[in-house]
Protein backbone atom coordinates (compact mmCIF):
# COMPACT_ATOMS: atom_id res chain seq x y z
CA UNK A 1 0.00 0.00 0.00
CA UNK A 2 1.40 3.78 -0.63
CA UNK A 3 2.28 6.18 1.74
CA UNK A 4 -0.63 8.50 0.70
CA UNK A 5 -2.83 5.64 0.84
CA UNK A 6 -2.34 4.24 4.09
CA UNK A 7 -2.42 7.78 5.53
CA UNK A 8 -5.98 8.69 3.68
CA UNK A 9 -7.28 4.66 5.43
CA UNK A 10 -5.85 6.32 8.99
CA UNK A 11 -7.34 9.56 8.19
CA UNK A 12 -10.60 6.98 7.75
CA UNK A 13 -10.41 5.91 10.39
CA UNK A 14 -9.49 8.95 12.55
CA UNK A 15 -12.35 10.78 11.65
CA UNK A 16 -15.13 7.93 12.11
CA UNK A 17 -15.88 8.91 8.76
CA UNK A 18 -18.20 5.61 6.92
CA UNK A 19 -18.72 3.79 3.94
CA UNK A 20 -21.39 6.24 2.26
CA UNK A 21 -19.30 9.24 3.18
CA UNK A 22 -15.95 7.86 1.19
CA UNK A 23 -14.87 4.24 -0.28
CA UNK A 24 -11.87 3.59 -1.92
CA UNK A 25 -12.87 2.83 -6.10
CA UNK A 26 -12.44 -1.20 -6.09
CA UNK A 27 -11.43 -0.93 -10.19
CA UNK A 28 -9.16 1.74 -10.18
CA UNK A 29 -7.41 0.98 -13.36
CA UNK A 30 -10.27 1.33 -15.21
CA UNK A 31 -11.57 4.80 -14.05
CA UNK A 32 -8.25 6.21 -14.10
CA UNK A 33 -7.55 5.24 -17.53
CA UNK A 34 -10.70 6.74 -18.74
CA UNK A 35 -10.41 10.10 -16.72
CA UNK A 36 -6.86 10.14 -18.18
CA UNK A 37 -7.90 9.80 -21.66
CA UNK A 38 -11.13 12.24 -20.82
CA UNK A 39 -9.04 15.12 -19.24
CA UNK A 40 -5.33 14.56 -20.21
CA UNK A 41 -3.91 15.20 -23.70
CA UNK A 42 -0.47 13.63 -23.70
CA UNK A 43 -1.25 10.38 -21.94
CA UNK A 44 0.01 9.16 -18.86
CA UNK A 45 1.76 11.96 -16.51
CA UNK A 46 2.86 12.26 -12.64
CA UNK A 47 1.10 16.14 -12.92
CA UNK A 48 -1.86 16.14 -14.98
CA UNK A 49 -2.69 19.37 -14.28
CA UNK A 50 0.40 20.34 -16.48
CA UNK A 51 -1.50 19.23 -19.54
CA UNK A 52 -5.33 19.73 -19.59
CA UNK A 53 -7.50 19.13 -22.60
CA UNK A 54 -9.68 22.13 -21.75
CA UNK A 55 -8.21 25.37 -20.98
CA UNK A 56 -7.58 25.31 -16.74
CA UNK A 57 -8.20 28.43 -14.91
CA UNK A 58 -6.83 29.40 -11.56
CA UNK A 59 -8.20 30.37 -8.51
CA UNK A 60 -7.09 33.33 -6.20
CA UNK A 61 -4.80 32.17 -3.64
CA UNK A 62 -5.62 30.64 -0.05
CA UNK A 63 -3.53 29.84 2.86
CA UNK A 64 -5.22 26.74 2.74
CA UNK A 65 -6.92 25.75 -0.78
CA UNK A 66 -8.31 22.40 0.41
CA UNK A 67 -10.67 24.69 2.82
CA UNK A 68 -12.26 26.52 0.13
CA UNK A 69 -13.40 23.01 -2.57
CA UNK A 70 -16.61 23.39 -0.08
CA UNK A 71 -16.99 26.86 -1.53
CA UNK A 72 -15.90 25.91 -5.16
CA UNK A 73 -17.30 22.65 -5.66
CA UNK A 74 -20.84 22.98 -7.21
CA UNK A 75 -23.79 22.81 -4.28
CA UNK A 76 -26.17 20.50 -5.98
CA UNK A 77 -23.37 17.35 -6.28
CA UNK A 78 -23.78 14.50 -4.04
CA UNK A 79 -20.39 12.55 -4.88
CA UNK A 80 -17.13 13.10 -6.63
CA UNK A 81 -14.48 11.46 -7.43
CA UNK A 82 -11.17 12.26 -5.15
CA UNK A 83 -7.96 11.57 -6.82
CA UNK A 84 -5.18 11.45 -4.86
CA UNK A 85 -1.18 11.75 -6.38
CA UNK A 86 0.58 8.37 -4.35
CA UNK A 87 3.67 7.62 -6.92
CA UNK A 88 3.84 3.83 -5.10
CA UNK A 89 0.74 2.56 -6.24
CA UNK A 90 0.32 1.74 -9.92
CA UNK A 91 -2.67 3.60 -10.53
CA UNK A 92 -3.47 6.91 -8.28
CA UNK A 93 -6.26 5.72 -5.77
CA UNK A 94 -9.39 6.89 -6.35
CA UNK A 95 -11.99 7.71 -3.99
CA UNK A 96 -15.92 7.87 -4.44
CA UNK A 97 -16.64 10.87 -1.85
CA UNK A 98 -18.79 13.39 -0.55
CA UNK A 99 -17.51 17.12 -1.13
CA UNK A 100 -18.08 17.53 3.03
CA UNK A 101 -15.94 15.08 3.79
CA UNK A 102 -12.76 16.47 1.78
CA UNK A 103 -11.19 18.99 3.41
CA UNK A 104 -11.30 16.89 6.84
CA UNK A 105 -9.60 14.35 5.26
CA UNK A 106 -6.84 16.41 3.42
CA UNK A 107 -6.10 18.20 6.49
CA UNK A 108 -5.18 15.07 8.66
CA UNK A 109 -2.96 13.87 6.17
CA UNK A 110 0.05 15.45 5.05
CA UNK A 111 0.73 17.44 1.66
CA UNK A 112 -0.03 16.03 -1.53
CA UNK A 113 -1.61 16.73 -5.06
CA UNK A 114 -5.46 15.54 -5.64
CA UNK A 115 -7.78 15.69 -7.96
CA UNK A 116 -11.37 15.90 -7.37
CA UNK A 117 -13.63 15.13 -10.36
CA UNK A 118 -17.02 15.68 -11.41
CA UNK A 119 -18.98 12.04 -12.08
CA UNK A 120 -20.07 13.39 -15.04
CA UNK A 121 -16.67 14.60 -16.33
CA UNK A 122 -18.26 17.98 -16.92
CA UNK A 123 -15.05 19.45 -14.49
CA UNK A 124 -11.95 18.77 -12.31
CA UNK A 125 -10.28 21.04 -9.55
CA UNK A 126 -6.96 20.19 -8.17
CA UNK A 127 -4.09 21.29 -5.95
CA UNK A 128 -0.62 21.38 -6.80
CA UNK A 129 2.46 20.90 -5.07
CA UNK A 130 2.57 24.78 -5.24
CA UNK A 131 -0.86 25.72 -3.24
CA UNK A 132 -2.30 26.35 -6.46
CA UNK A 133 -5.74 25.56 -6.95
CA UNK A 134 -6.96 24.64 -10.65
CA UNK A 135 -9.58 24.34 -12.68
CA UNK A 136 -11.36 22.88 -15.85
CA UNK A 137 -14.69 22.61 -16.75
CA UNK A 138 -16.70 26.05 -17.69
CA UNK A 139 -19.67 24.51 -15.39
CA UNK A 140 -17.13 25.42 -13.04
CA UNK A 141 -15.59 28.59 -14.04
CA UNK A 142 -19.28 30.17 -14.30
CA UNK A 143 -19.92 29.10 -11.11
CA UNK A 144 -16.67 30.50 -9.54
CA UNK A 145 -16.07 33.86 -11.70
CA UNK A 146 -15.46 35.61 -8.72
CA UNK A 147 -13.00 33.49 -7.23
CA UNK A 148 -10.69 33.12 -10.04
CA UNK A 149 -7.49 35.17 -10.90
Amino acid sequence: MGTIKAEIAQAIKTLKLKQEDICLVSDVKSLYLELLTHFIKSGDRRWWWEDFRQEAFYFKTYEFPFKELIHIIPKDVNKVWLMVEDDEEAYYPIYDCKPSVIAQLIGECSAFEYYVIDKNKQWLLCENHSDQLIGVGEQLRILNKDKLR
